[in-house]
């Protein structure tokens, strides 16, 4: 497996596991992403900032994430409460192929994201996802992030969309 920075080539394929997850999310009910958001737009903003990643496996990109350093405005105001008001990084747009899902790539994810964390200086990660999307609460849960309260999307389609939010605390 390869973790690296996304290319402008990966953004077809970045696309196609967007779309994946999108139809997965509405199968089950979850009306996250389903307003448009995350489109290919958003993947080109994230790739002139440097700031999205992809995990190859075989030459193939099977995962992705979307990794930001800095204040995310949309955890500014919190119904519940963060672990601290350190720094922190903020994962995203967190995508596994779908023929891949069960396989811990998720997990790898996480792992070289925090690994950027670490190499940046940063000790805390803060994460969201939709209050519906139990196997993403799943995944970061097992991966060692706490449920801290509620939070509500900030500058998307989605704005105003409540999103349960979660923070891990480097040791």
């Amino acid at each position: 497996m390869v973790f690296r920075k996304a290319e402008e080539r990966d953004i077809f394929r970045m696309m196609e596991m967007v779309n994946q997850s999108k139809a997965s999310m509405k199968a089950r009910g979850i009306d996250q992403w389903q307003m448009g958001y995350p489109n290919e737009g958003v993947l080109r903003e994230d790739l002139e900032k440097g700031i999205n990643y992809v995990l190859e496996d075989g030459g193939e990109v099977v995962g992705m994430i979307t990794v930001v350093s800095g204040e995310e405005e949309a955890y500014n105001t919190i119904e519940g409460s963060w672990l601290n008001q350190e720094d922190y990084v903020s994962f995203h747009r967190v995508c596994v192929e779908e023929s891949r899902k069960g396989q811990g790539l998720a997990g790898i994810l996480f792992e070289e994201g925090e690994k950027l964390c670490r190499e940046w200086g940063f000790r805390n990660i803060r994460n969201d996802t939709h209050p519906d999307n139990k196997s993403m609460q799943r995944a970061v849960e097992k991966f060692g992030f706490k449920r801290c309260g509620i939070i509500y999307i900030v500058g998307t389609e989605e704005d105003g969309s409540p999103r349960a939010a979660y923070q891990k605390v480097l040791s």
